[in-house]
């Protein structure tokens, strides 16, 4: 999209204002994304799923397997890497788009309301996921979350309000 004001500079580069490939060089670097539903197709299984952005990307296909493994490992789904990605628990499944979100090495991942489908005590499993990920491998995340408990976790919040920033408030030193 572009922006109605002001830079948006990923990876620090302002992106050519035009549209198709010569757009693309600064979004190279990887960002992971977590979204709150996870619909994949019924014939896929949990395996093809995270490595879709690796093959998207052009990696070779032992690279994929390396990475696909070793991203389900970080989140002890190795184990399912067979299975259907339909027939998953909903905790499982998010823990498989966590996966997916980091399988190309993020600097950022992005999550949408990352707990809003899940039960109290598997969404805290998934937030205790996300927020080891930030600590152990320094990605920064951007949580969009109604969730007040999930917020004040956060060591910065910036609310927007009828559609208008209000000043953050930084909750960590």
């Amino acid at each position: 999209d572009t922006p109605t004001g002001g830079p948006v500079l990923p990876a620090g580069v302002e992106p050519d204002p035009r549209r198709g490939p010569r757009r693309t060089p600064p979004r190279k670097k990887p960002c992971g994304f977590v979204s709150q539903q996870f619909s994949p197709p019924a014939s896929t299984s949990v395996f093809d799923n995270v490595v879709l952005p690796l093959k998207i990307a052009g990696v070779s296909r032992s690279e994929r397997h390396r990475r696909g493994m070793a991203a389900l490992a970080e989140l002890d789904m190795a184990d399912k890497a067979r299975n259907k990605a339909t027939a998953l628990s909903g905790g499982q499944k998010q823990r498989a788009v966590i996966a997916r979100a980091l399988v190309n090495d993020p600097d950022v991942i992005f999550a949408d309301e990352p707990t809003g489908n899940l039960d109290s005590a598997t969404g805290a499993v998934v937030e205790d996921i996300l927020f080891r990920l930030n600590r152990e491998h320094g990605i920064t995340l951007i949580v969009v979350t109604h969730d007040e408990e999930l917020a004040a976790r956060c060591d910065r919040r910036v609310q927007i309000r009828d559609g208008v920033l209000v000043p953050d408030e930084r909750t960590a030193a």
